[in-house]
């Protein structure tokens, strides 16, 4: 079984250091993106479709209103896709949106709703957790995996504790302003 635990005292050794909140949102998404998900089943070439690849991505899309978010700290996304910006009623990140709760899909074959919106790749297994502030919703982080059935119970787990972490940051660091200035840079 894996233990992320284990792994979490180093990470926030390297969090507490910054003073961006980017710089913190891009740690946990790094953490992620090289942690999450059962790597053993993301070999097995039945999680996997033809010229498919063991791969993942991650990535944080915080809230600028309540039409649009961004982009923030990805992870194996297309390089133009950093800072992009995405409507907040759009597949399963519209519904944690909405809904403020936690998500996992197991395989997204089975969820005729799924939105790809990674170029890199077409994800067949995400989770999805909500940053969380004084009752506001502040974003979420998704991780993906190519294939299928890697993404489980004790992964969402850890990311939604790395969510938590985000938002505690949110509010130490100016998260809002910042990220404010980030989209007034990258959007004219």
């Amino acid at each position: 079984m894996r233990n992320y635990f284990e792994l979490f005292p180093q990470l926030i050794h390297k969090i507490e250091k910054q003073r961006s909140f980017e710089k913190v949102l891009n740690l946990i998404t790094k953490f992620s993106y090289e942690n999450l998900g059962n790597r053993t089943k993301a070999k097995k070439k039945i999680n996997l479709k033809k010229k498919e690849k063991n791969q993942y991505a991650c990535g944080s899309f915080i809230l600028l209103n309540p039409r649009k978010q961004i982009l923030i700290a990805p992870q194996n996304y297309a390089r133009d896709q950093k800072y992009m910006l995405l409507d907040t009623n759009i597949g399963h990140p519209g519904w944690v949106i909405k809904n403020k709760k936690k998500l996992i899909l197991p395989n997204t074959d089975k969820h005729k709703s799924f939105v790809r919106i990674l170029k890199t790749f077409r994800a067949g297994s995400a989770i999805y957790a909500p940053i969380i502030s004084k009752k506001k919703f502040i974003g979420q982080i998704i991780c993906a995996s190519q294939a299928r059935n890697v993404m489980e119970e004790i992964d969402l787990s850890a990311l939604c504790i790395l969510s938590k972490l985000a938002s505690c940051y949110w509010v130490k660091l100016k998260g809002k302003s910042e990220i404010r200035k980030l989209y007034l840079k990258n959007h004219k």
